[in-house]
């Protein structure tokens, strides 16, 4: 055994020895001086030791380690970032929702503020003036009054066909003419401006022709320029009333009753006709 003295000449010299030559151990690196040879060995100041050469490999594999170990964090902070982002996100919706609450608030603030009501919807146009004047109370009393419409279903000179049903709602004059009877070749000119002075108030003039033939009908409404819906094959309809004289009208109100009849062509009644039409186009 070494005396005191001896050991302690010795052991600076054993760890420097130790620390140039490093044992291979079974990985290939060399094993580093455990920490009580460095105490030993540090103290005394007596020994040295060179820097330890690099492993080969050792510190590569920790060089690739640490840009992992780098891009995990960078990983995990830009999950941070980005559960910070949605935290955010989270915020501004909610401030929006907020905001949207304040909105509502407001327009309901505004609503109960007392706001104009809405405006309410125009009635019908104001009737236009009279054409034929004052109008004859005996005039327009003839039979048929208060009594409906009888059905019918006919073509029209446009190809269309036009039925009673079609006339409810609406207030109409429902004239039944022809082409052979001189007199329905004056009045139905006289009834057409009637229709064209009170259409836009809902007036409707269904002029019916008893012809056969629709030809002689087409071109009498072409050469007149007449506005009025004309329907053909009127012949049995007219013949259903059964009046004494031809040609006969009938004020007709919404509901498709008989408000107002003429029988025969009178001159004269003209103004007593466009006071029943305007008589129910007020009350429309």
């Amino acid at each position: 055994m070494l005396a005191p003295r001896q050991r302690r000449v010795l052991s600076p010299w054993l760890a420097g020895l130790l620390l140039l030559l490093p044992a291979c151990r079974g990985d290939g690196r060399p094993t580093e001086p455990s920490a009580e040879t460095e105490a030993s060995a540090g103290p005394q100041g007596e020994v040295t030791p060179e820097p330890e050469p690099e492993p080969a490999g050792g510190d590569a594999a920790a060089t690739a380690e640490a840009p992992a170990e780098g891009g995990s964090e960078g990983d995990d902070a830009g999950g941070s970032e980005a559960n910070g982002g949605a935290s955010g996100d989270a915020g501004a919706s909610e401030g929006a929702d907020a905001g949207g609450g304040e909105a509502v608030a407001d327009a309901g603030a505004t609503t109960s503020g007392g706001e104009s009501p809405p405006a309410e919807k125009s009635g019908p146009a104001p009737l236009p003036s009279p054409i034929f004047g004052k109008g004859n109370p005996s005039c327009g009393r003839d039979p048929g009054v208060g009594q409906p419409i009888k059905s019918f279903s006919l073509p029209l000179t446009n190809g269309k066909t036009v039925t009673s049903q079609n006339l409810k709602g609406k207030v109409v004059l429902l004239n039944f003419w022809g082409t052979w009877c001189k007199p329905c070749l004056k009045e139905l000119p006289e009834f057409d401006r009637l229709y064209r002075r009170y259409r836009k108030n809902g007036l409707v003039l269904l002029a019916i022709a008893t012809d056969t033939e629709t030809e002689g009908v087409i071109n009498f409404a072409k050469d007149r320029k007449l506005a009025a819906k004309i329907a053909t094959g009127g012949e049995e309809l007219a013949n259903s009333y059964k009046s004494p004289n031809f040609p006969f009208s009938f004020v007709v109100d919404e509901n498709g009753i008989i408000q107002a009849s003429y029988r025969g062509f009178k001159p004269e009644c003209l103004g007593q006709l466009e006071q029943d039409i305007r008589g129910q186009l007020a009350a429309k």
